[in-house]
């Protein structure tokens, strides 16, 4: 299996071995080691959780700098949809593409005609897709999914996501200008650490088009500084913004947008596991697209922003007052759907096994079972796993021993 990259760093000097990230991880990849938190990096889906529930800053993203856009002749930004809904209330987004603007880019590039094209592409292929057919924004669902679902990759969704379609596009038009690839950064303004995985992470064969993907709680105060500014003396401008797009910022948005119906909407890692698992087991035979984000709320929250999440979806909804509600994009022809459907859009080389052979693999899982027969049951953690479960698969793998469990001594 090839060493995947994981944005979700542990600064273990900073670690107290409080216990609550371990006991707060909804995949279980973390353990305490010697009073330390260690990440098991093969279980890891970069959600962030842990950042999130640390008090003492021992788990951080791997950030980039904004100064990285000084190193291209072009510099362009696409910022998630969140952005929008980041200042406490309506903003006209010309202003706050301007405040992002300021920060050294040469063009702000609008991800609401991507998020259009997308969903056309979406309620043509759906029909292509085993049902219930899952959708492929959120990174670090499609990263569960390869962990432990194998069995539902051929229900996720088969195209590109609008962050890569908006990227393709700029290289496109910057090719005509006749433009070096090297000589364009492209740059997204991210609410979440598995964007910065995803950006980074070369085991794919499709290599991102995307040069960085830059945190908004990093620029945060320089935009709300620009925008606190200039918001008196503003004069209203259109936008070309779609309102269908903008929607893709909160939970349910994806489907909405497409006026889709017989579709689950699922926030919180925790949830879309129990909705894969039904997926898994043979349920919601008749949902046609499930909506899943790691993130409770959908991306407005992602742990890389800085408004309430219940705030922000507010804002995300009302913004239809002010914008287009129709879709900016008219047409989608064969051509543009075929360039932005993708067979290879996750890794399908994820290996987890409890041995290399079956007969091997089945042993251990009598022995593993047997463990969890003989435990307690009550998850305290003392043993340093999160669960009796993790323990046991922990000692089958030799990652732990028995006599690290307090009762069964």
């Amino acid at each position: 299996m090839k060493e995947i990259y994981h944005s979700v760093k542990l600064v273990e000097e900073n670690c107290i071995g409080c216990s609550r990230c371990m006991t707060k991880c909804p995949m279980e990849a973390i353990r305490l080691k010697n009073s330390k938190a260690v990440i098991y990096e093969e279980k890891c889906i970069d959600c962030g959780e842990c950042i999130k529930v640390c008090q003492h800053n021992a788990h951080k993203a791997d950030l980039d700098d904004i100064e990285a856009i000084k190193d291209f002749k072009v510099k362009v930004v696409i910022p998630s949809v969140t952005i929008y809904t980041q200042f406490g209330s309506y903003i006209n987004p010309s202003l706050i593409n301007e405040a992002v603007k300021s920060l050294g880019f040469d063009e702000v590039y609008d991800i609401t005609y991507a998020c259009d094209i997308v969903s056309e592409i979406i309620k043509k292929e759906i029909e292509n897709t085993p049902k219930p057919v899952i959708g492929s924004f959120c990174p670090a669902v499609v990263r569960l999914i390869e962990v432990n679902y194998p069995t539902l990759i051929e229900h996720v969704i088969k195209v590109l996501t609008p962050i890569e379609v908006a990227a393709s596009l700029i290289r496109e038009k910057y090719a005509k200008l006749n433009y070096k690839p090297e000589d364009v950064g492209i740059f997204y303004i991210t609410p979440c650490v598995s964007w910065i995985t995803k950006v980074k992470n070369t085991a794919l064969n499709r290599k991102s088009q995307i040069n960085g993907a830059i945190p908004m709680s990093d620029i945060y105060p320089s935009l709300l500084k620009y925008v606190n500014k200039n918001k008196s003396s503003y004069t209203e401008k259109s936008t070309n913004m779609s309102y269908t797009g903008v929607l893709w910022a909160v939970s349910g948005g994806q489907c909405r947008s497409m006026e889709m119906d017989e579709f689950i909407s699922v926030d919180g890692t925790k949830n879309v596991i129990k909705v894969l698992n039904d997926i898994e087991n043979g349920k919601f035979r008749d949902v046609k697209y499930v909506e899943p984000y790691a993130c409770d709320g959908g991306c407005v929250g992602g742990v890389l922003l800085v408004e309430n999440p219940y705030n922000a979806k507010r804002i995300a909804l009302n913004l239809n007052e002010h914008i287009n509600f129709e879709y900016r994009f008219g047409g989608l022809s064969d051509g543009l759907k075929n360039k932005f459907t993708v067979e290879n859009n996750i890794n399908k080389n994820y290996d987890i096994k409890l041995a290399d052979d079956f007969e091997s693999a089945v042993k251990k899982m009598k022995y593993m079972n047997n463990i969890i027969n003989s435990l307690p049951g009550n998850d305290c953690g003392q043993c340093g796993s999160p669960s009796c479960r993790a323990f046991a698969e922990d000692v089958v793998k030799g990652l732990s021993s028995l006599n690290e469990c307090k009762f069964i001594r």
